[in-house]
């Protein structure tokens, strides 16, 4: 029995850690280097996706370079150029003008509403890619200067101000979330990319143009830019997703430290004045630390929880409609919009979270003050500021100035998603197959 107990045990592990090989989860006592080499890459992706990273021992961002600058601008101006081009083959039904235009989706029954898409997705994508950029090189991922830090000096307590195994728990979720970024990139853009090519291959324009050369000429060109804006934008919204997870996680496990010390003090009811002074600066500097990651993630957080969850939307509806008729497109496309609502769930999730020792951190602070009320003024005050930050309604991340990113947030989203795509569902089909 006993024997037969070990060889399922040792059966449990194997296939755990197949299936943990199979999604990319590394072990929490990862090789260093091993750990370096999957976030550098993570950056470096970031920085292709132009992403301006800031040096780890510069006290403000490197600014860009005028390359630099200049390819950004040409990005948004291709991503202009085609939500202009669709403006106008909305507006137009001429075959000669959707042809130099390179409208894709002449000669479909559901044309206009496949047009809609497309402008919906490509500003909502294209807006979120100019202002997000806009914000990191302004400072808004200055505080990713501590993952640099990490990389060159170790996860180790006296770089990251936490406990040993939430350093290496933290390293662990770094490694895993940076690990996904190509496969994530790749599969969203591949799904994109299938789109637009079954559209280009079964639209009438596409055999006009290649009856003449200067309408093949501006049909190509159409068709390069918005190749090359897929390629760019769709990566960038991932590579952002995932920094934010990164950025969560590490408030989770520095509030994880900082709290199990509070608890550890509670255990005497009389504490010593260098006690409590060291458990009043840990508690400020992780506070301060929130307040800056915050500060620079919560109108990059507001323009991805707008437009993103916009076009996720817009995706999933379209997925229901069966628009393109090509069953991979339509599936590719209810992937994408549900990838969307369940990323927003697990960063509202983690956002919560991130607070939750926090909020807790509270009473056992009062309790500190009120058993230890013969401490020196300077001391006293020092806790009631503590108490003051601690009990903020602002201490959590906010999505820009509009609301807290909490649970009861992301049920509120879910419940107007659901009731906004049940009302459209209704109306939607009469008004695109009327005419059929």
């Amino acid at each position: 029995m006993g024997r037969l107990t070990a060889i399922n045990i040792k059966k449990s592990k194997i296939i755990s850690k197949l299936f943990y090989a199979i999604i990319g989860w590394p072990q929490i006592d990862i090789a260093h280097d091993e750990a370096v080499e999957a976030i550098e890459r993570f950056m470096f992706i970031g920085k292709l996706l132009l992403i301006h990273q800031p040096h780890p021992d510069e006290d403000r961002p490197v600014p860009p370079t005028k390359g630099f600058t200049y390819l950004s601008i040409t990005i948004d101006l291709f991503i202009l150029t085609i939500i202009i081009e669709l403006l106008c083959a909305i507006c137009t039904d001429d075959l000669i003008t959707l042809a130099y235009l390179g409208d894709i989706f002449v000669g479909m029954n559901n044309e206009y509403a496949l047009r809609m898409l497309c402008l919906c997705g490509a500003f909502c994508l294209g807006a979120f890619r100019a202002v997000s950029c806009y914000l990191a090189r302004n400072g808004s991922l200055d505080w990713a200067k501590v993952i640099d830090r990490a990389m060159i000096y170790g996860w180790k307590p006296e770089v990251l101000n936490m406990k040993q195994e939430d350093c290496l728990k933290w390293r662990q979720i770094s490694v895993f979330m940076s690990r996904q970024i190509v496969g994530t990139s790749v599969v969203s853009a591949l799904v994109w990319l299938t789109c637009l090519t079954y559209s280009t291959y079964n639209c009438e324009t596409f055999y006009l143009a290649l009856k003449r050369p200067l309408i093949l000429t501006c049909f190509l060109f159409r068709q390069i830019i918005t190749l090359f804006s897929i390629i760019v934008v769709v990566p960038q919204v991932a590579w952002f997703s995932f920094l934010f997870i990164i950025s969560v996680a590490y408030l989770i496990y520095r509030s994880n430290s900082v709290y199990i010390d509070l608890q550890k003090s509670l255990q005497f009811e009389s504490l010593p004045v260098s006690v409590i002074t060291k458990l009043c600066t840990k508690n400020i500097s992780l506070l301060n630390e929130f307040e800056f990651i915050n500060r620079g993630m919560s109108y990059v957080s507001y323009c991805g929880y707008t437009f993103v969850s916009v076009a996720g939307q817009v995706a999933m509806l379209y997925s229901y409609l069966g628009l393109f008729g090509m069953p991979l497109a339509d599936l590719g496309l209810g992937i994408i919009g549900f990838n969307t609502v369940f990323q927003i769930g697990v960063i509202s999730f983690l956002a919560a979270k991130s607070v939750s020792k926090i909020g807790l951190s509270y009473s056992h602070y009062h309790r500190i003050y009120q058993n230890n009320y013969n401490i020196e003024p300077r001391l006293k005050l020092k806790l009631l500021y503590n108490l003051d930050r601690l009990s903020s309604p602002y201490v959590g991340f906010w999505i820009g100035e509009s609301f807290l990113m909490d649970n009861y947030s992301f049920i509120t989203y879910l419940l107007e998603t659901c009731s906004n795509m049940m009302l459209i569902i209704v109306t939607m089909p009469a008004l695109i197959w009327k005419d059929q």
